[in-house]
């Protein structure tokens, strides 16, 4: 075989392979700046386990204080979880009572992805990958397995995911706090014999 039609040869089988490896090809992470303020608070839809849901709206009061206001399931709605560093408090039109075993999944949950968002507000910047949605992704690993938090293009919260479990939160609404806060309501505990049961249908 004459050496220029064996060239020829090779061209004509590489540039197919070389095609497909630059179509293949993932971008890599770019450093790229979330919208995190200190103060925030967000809508959250909760897909998790076997078929498991959740809507609640999502408060970041500061680093480690965390609230989430439960808007269904019928269950749930109402329910006010308060997260404080390890603490985790429940409480329903201002009376507290321990976390309800219908919430002990959601709740599990919940103190993964805060804790994620946590880490991720004390960073200027996180290492990303750009989708061709527009979206960003920021993969990391946690004691629950590998999971992905996905922003939009202006840096704000969009989904966070762990296949594993499995768990989808899908974002919605972002918003600041505002200078002026709301103070809390006050929460008032309940006697034991009125916990036993944990009922918060009233």
């Amino acid at each position: 075989m004459r050496p220029h039609k064996f060239m020829k040869n090779v061209l004509i089988f590489c540039a197919p392979a070389c095609f497909l490896m630059s179509c293949s090809t993932v971008r890599s992470d770019t450093a790229f700046a979330p919208q995190l303020d200190p103060a925030y608070s967000v809508n959250a839809e909760l897909e998790y386990g076997s078929g498991q849901s959740a809507a609640l709206t999502l408060t970041r009061n500061s680093a480690e204080n965390w609230e989430a206001e439960f808007s269904a399931p019928p269950a749930l709605a109402g329910v006010l979880l308060r997260f404080d560093g390890n603490s985790v408090s429940a409480s329903y039109k201002g009376l507290a009572f321990s976390v309800p075993k219908t919430a002990l999944p959601a709740k599990n949950m919940l103190v993964l992805v805060t804790g994620i968002l946590d880490k991720t507000a004390a960073l200027d910047t996180i290492p990303c990958t750009e989708q061709s949605d527009g979206t960003w992704d920021a993969a990391g690993e946690s004691e629950a397995g590998s999971y992905t938090l996905r922003f939009t293009a202006d840096g704000v919260l969009h989904e966070f995911s762990v296949p594993s479990q499995p768990l989808t939160i899908r974002f919605s609404g972002y918003a600041a706090a505002t200078a002026e806060t709301t103070t809390a309501p006050p929460v008032t505990n309940l006697t034991t014999a009125e916990t036993t049961n944990g009922d918060t249908s009233q």
